[in-house]
Formats: structure tokens, C-alpha cells, sequence
């Protein structure tokens, strides 16, 4: 995938602009910082090699995310690194894939103590559920953990857990805008969630979104039952 820019419509590059700055805000208010890479948020927008696609590509660094179970010696980094691809000239969403690791610092020392990532391509991909987590060990590429200003040693686990790599667990829409809610929600304080939700509410209205006929389509027919089917009627 090539890095040279393309320039999006300015309704997509502002929704992603606003979406961040959302982000950025909730962070601030709950006196945490958010680091990322230094260039504007339109300059993440590159070409792929294809002159029918685009694609948007973001890395994120948080430090000292909360989290009430380390004890005072520790803290938890976030890092996030996301992948967006869409169609061109419609720019509807195709593919999104937005990875987290979690790291345990202390000491200066990063251990990488969870690792997944969230995947969406449209039209479904076999016997994968349509929208899903994949939960693995594998850590962000170095690259793109560095140009986010985080510069700790990076321990792996010493035993790589080999069943991960099959577990894929159904979800919801969870292209990086969900993400963002979701960590928001998870981590920082209701009242701080409660003004962030206020916030990009409209700016959601702006983002691409994701196809899944497939998936409403099959929900439509079983509306009294939420069966787990749902996310694999795309191979049908």
C-alpha cells in the first residue's frame, strides 16, 4: 500500500477530523494525553495501489489508560492502529481493521499483556462472522508503534499462546469509530462518556458506513430471535 496522500471529500475528512477531536476532548477532560502521529488527520488519507480504493491510516497512542485493577507501580498503554478502506468515488466503507495492544508498564517496560484486533470486509469473508474481534498476541508493527511518540521496550509474552489465532468472536459494528466509543466507555468516567456520546452523535451521521445487507437482511426475517446464524449469512 503505497503512503502518497489523496485528498478525501471534505465531508469524509471532517467527520474523521471531528471524530478525533471528540476523542482528543474526552481524553483531556479526564486529564489524560493523547498522542499521535504529527500531521494533520487529512494527511492520513493515502492512495492503495488501486484506483477504485482509498483508504485512511491512523495510529494512536494512550498512556496511563485507567484501570482500577494495577496497583499504584503500574499503569496500562493503549496503543491503537487502524486501517480504513473505501470505495471510490462513493467512499462507502469496505474493509476496516482497527488493532489494540494493551501493555502493563513498569519500570520503562512494556509488557504486551493483550492483543486484538477488529475486522469488517464487506460482503463477508468464510466461515468468518461478519463483524468480529480476533483475539491474538501479535504485536502492533514497530513502525507505526514508534510514530505515535511511544518509546518504552516492548516485552512480548514469553510463551505465545497458539489457539488464539481461531478465535473469532461475533460483534457489532466495530470499525474504529466504535472503538473509540468503546474505550471511552470502558475506561474514563460516565459523565466524561455521557458529553463524549453528546458529541459525535452527528459526527456519526458523517462517517462512511459499513455495507452489511446480508446481515440486516437476515435480522429483518428473524426479528423475535437473535440468533447466531446472523453473522454468518453472508454465506448463505
Amino acid at each position: 500500500m503505497s503512503n502518497q496522500g489523496i485528498l478525501p471529500p471534505n465531508k469524509v475528512g471532517s467527520a474523521y477530523e471531528s471524530l478525533l477531536e471528540a476523542f482528543r476532548a474526552a481524553v483531556e477532560d479526564a486529564n489524560l494525553s493523547l498522542s499521535l502521529p504529527p500531521r494533520p488527520v487529512r494527511n492520513c488519507f493515502i492512495q492503495t495501489g488501486d484506483a477504485t480504493t482509498a483508504a485512511f491510516k491512523e495510529s494512536l497512542y494512550l498512556k496511563g489508560w485507567p484501570c482500577r485493577k494495577l496497583s499504584g507501580t503500574k499503569r496500562l498503554d493503549v496503543v491503537i492502529n487502524a486501517l480504513e478502506t473505501f470505495a471510490r468515488p462513493s467512499w462507502l466503507l469496505m474493509k476496516s481493521t482497527v488493532y489494540l495492544n494493551y501493555f502493563v508498564v513498569s519500570n520503562s517496560i512494556a509488557d504486551l499483556v493483550q492483543a486484538l484486533h477488529y475486522d469488517f470486509v464487506e460482503g463477508g469473508q468464510a466461515c468468518h462472522p461478519f463483524f468480529h474481534v480476533q483475539l491474538s498476541d501479535e504485536p502492533i508493527p514497530e513502525e507505526d508503534l514508534r510514530s505515535t511518540g511511544f518509546d518504552l521496550e516492548v516485552r512480548s509474552p514469553a510463551r505465545p499462546n497458539q489457539c488464539w489465532v481461531t478465535t473469532r468472536i461475533p460483534t457489532p459494528d466495530m470499525t474504529l469509530a466504535s472503538v473509540l466509543y468503546s474505550l471511552v466507555a470502558d475506561h474514563l468516567e460516565e459523565d466524561t462518556f455521557s458529553q463524549f456520546a453528546k458529541n459525535v452523535h452527528s459526527i456519526q451521521e458523517r462517517l462512511p458506513s459499513p455495507s452489511f445487507d446480508p446481515l440486516r437482511k437476515s435480522l429483518e426475517q428473524s426479528m423475535a430471535h437473535f440468533k447466531s446464524s446472523h453473522w454468518f449469512a453472508h454465506m448463505r
